[in-house]
């Protein structure tokens, strides 16, 4: 194989592999985060599979700031679920710091803190 086929090869599989490290702080990488989350009071708090009822709702603790489905770090108010302006509540006879509530169309579901985030 002659120098410049070698280049071109080389060149390739450098460029099919991708320039990505997953290990170098502030690299992103396409969404495959374990869990769907949102970022309040600078804790993680995982999006449960449950409803809650209108009636447990309390009062409005927050809201989503940013939204992206890129995998990187973000600071708080930050949700790779959710878009920015999707409001964020207590729940009756339960601490924020344990579990909050979220307002999607029409309906409210469950997170469960996870404890801190490691954002920005």
């Amino acid at each position: 194989m002659n120098r410049i086929a070698l280049f071109f090869s080389v060149m390739l599989m450098i460029a099919a592999s991708g320039c990505h490290s997953p290990d170098k702080p502030g690299s992103a990488s396409s969404a495959d985060w374990a869990i769907y989350f949102v970022v309040w009071n600078n804790d993680l708090y995982e999006i449960l599979d449950t409803s809650i009822e209108s009636e447990q709702i309390d009062s409005e603790i927050g809201e989503v700031k940013q939204y992206s489905d890129v995998e990187a770090i973000y600071g708080n108010g930050f949700s790779n679920r959710y878009p920015a302006g999707t409001k964020l509540y207590k729940i009756t006879d339960t601490e924020p710091s344990e579990y909050i509530a979220i307002q999607t169309e029409g309906a409210y579901v469950k997170a469960k803190n996870n404890g801190r985030y490691g954002g920005k």
